[in-house]
C-alpha cells in the first residue's frame, strides 16, 4: 500500500528530503539566533535529518493495516 504521508515518493514531506528546515524563530536569517545557533536552519524533527519519510522509513510503501 502506498504510504499516505509521502505519497510513495519516499522523502520526508516536512523537509522535502533535505533533512533540514529553515529556522522558524529567525526566518532563516541566522545571526545571533539561539534556536539555530546562527545557522538559519535546523535538523528536521520528523525525519531526524535523514530526509526519509518517517512513516514508511523511505520505502514508499506501508503494510496494509489489519482491522477486525
Amino acid at each position: 500500500m502506498e504510504c499516505p504521508m509521502c505519497k510513495g515518493n519516499r522523502s520526508c514531506p516536512e523537509c522535502d528530503g533535505i533533512g533540514e528546515v529553515v529556522c522558524d524563530a529567525c526566518g532563516g536569517k541566522g545571526g545571533d539566533c539561539e534556536h539555530c545557533k546562527g545557522l538559519g536552519h535546523r535538523v528536521c524533527r520528523p525525519c531526524d535529518g535523514s530526509g526519509a519519510c518517517p512513516r514508511c522509513k523511505g520505502e514508499g510503501k506501508i503494510a496494509p493495516s489489519v482491522t477486525s
